[in-house]
């Protein structure tokens, strides 16, 4: 079952979040509060330490200036032939939706991401300005990256691709949205896929039909979690 949320661009990183914030932080931190009241709407108990294992795959820069060890199979291209000095990895990260507050939850993931990536995470603004990157380039080997781990190991998936910040067209139509749809490994009931596109951040959601019947609510929590981002790092005590 698939479902999709869009959200301005200006909002998706508030004015207020640290120099050190990335807009993949603000992402997960957007699909930390979403699935918090997603729970909470389902009568699932929520406690302060309650987290979901997530597997992000992240673009890193190699420690030697080589892209030799990101996901690729036997005989295929280097990935730096598309990310120059780049590798994708998966990095393990548990969403904070037991957390109440917005801001401390994205306080959070933006330590675990920069921490987990040891200082070499590539930014969604360098990813966008690399020649010959599209967003289904990080997308697909995010999957890549999800299919080499037992499923056991994590609960859900989230890719998070840049795309061109000006309109494209296809002849005279214009393109108003891309939504990625990130196929589900087998037992795995969730997986987000996310892309900004001319100002817009779009969430694509994939998920179990029998699982997750109630995917709308998800959905529309996911643009609640950002509104509630915004008002709190917008808030003068902030």
């Amino acid at each position: 079952r698939l479902g999709q949320q869009r959200g301005a661009g200006g909002q998706a990183e508030p004015p207020r979040l640290s120099t050190r914030t990335d807009l993949h932080d603000v992402v997960l931190g957007v699909l930390a509060g979403a699935l918090r009241g997603w729970m909470l709407a389902r009568g699932l108990p929520v406690g302060p330490s309650t987290v979901v294992r997530t597997l992000v795959p992240v673009s890193v820069r190699s420690a030697d200036g080589d892209a030799g060890g990101g996901a690729r199979e036997p005989g295929e291209a280097p990935t730096g032939a598309v990310l120059p000095a780049t590798s994708v990895v998966g990095h393990l990260v548990d969403l904070p939706v037991g957390e109440p507050d917005p801001v401390v939850r994205l306080q959070q993931l933006s330590f675990a991401m920069r921490d987990g990536a040891g200082g070499r995470r590539v930014g969604a603004r360098q990813l966008a300005g690399l020649a010959g990157f599209a967003p289904p380039t990080l997308h697909s080997l995010g999957v890549r990256v999800a299919g080499s781990l037992s499923h056991r190991v994590f609960n859900l998936v989230v890719t998070n691709a840049p795309g061109p910040q000006h309109p494209l067209y296809v002849g005279p139509v214009r393109l108003r949205a891309a939504y990625p749809v990130i196929p589900l490994a087998a037992g795995q009931g969730l997986a987000v896929g996310v892309t900004s596109y001319d100002g817009v951040v779009s969430y694509g959601l994939n998920a179990d039909r029998d699982g997750v019947p109630d995917l709308d609510v998800l959905a529309a929590c996911v643009t609640d979690a950002l509104a509630e981002l915004v008002d709190a790092t917008a808030a003068p005590s902030r």
